[in-house]
């Protein structure tokens, strides 16, 4: 991806999530777990979710042979993360 080393979580042949360490381009952001909402249209969530009062993080982008993800905050400050994969797993 980029960053350095990504370990996958997976049950089966299915990925479940992953796992990466947080170097100093991150800056100040503590170390944490970002939760994925899988969507079926990332930019449509993005734009409906900002409809209903959400900021954007960090605006959708796509991840090569992964899908289409951005980061999103709610109107009470929880942060979490809407993907769409190219190849959904169930």
């Amino acid at each position: 991806m980029g960053m350095g080393p990504y370990t996958t979580f997976m049950d089966g042949e299915a990925f479940r999530g992953g796992m990466m360490e947080m170097g100093e381009e991150f800056g100040e952001i503590p170390p944490h777990w970002m939760t994925y909402v899988q969507v079926e249209d990332c930019d449509t969530t993005v734009a409906k979710a900002q409809d209903l009062g959400a900021k954007v993080m960090y605006p959708a982008n796509d991840l090569p042979e992964v899908g289409r993800f951005a980061v999103l905050q709610d109107p009470q400050g929880a942060v979490f993360s809407v993907i769409t994969l190219l190849n959904a797993n169930p």
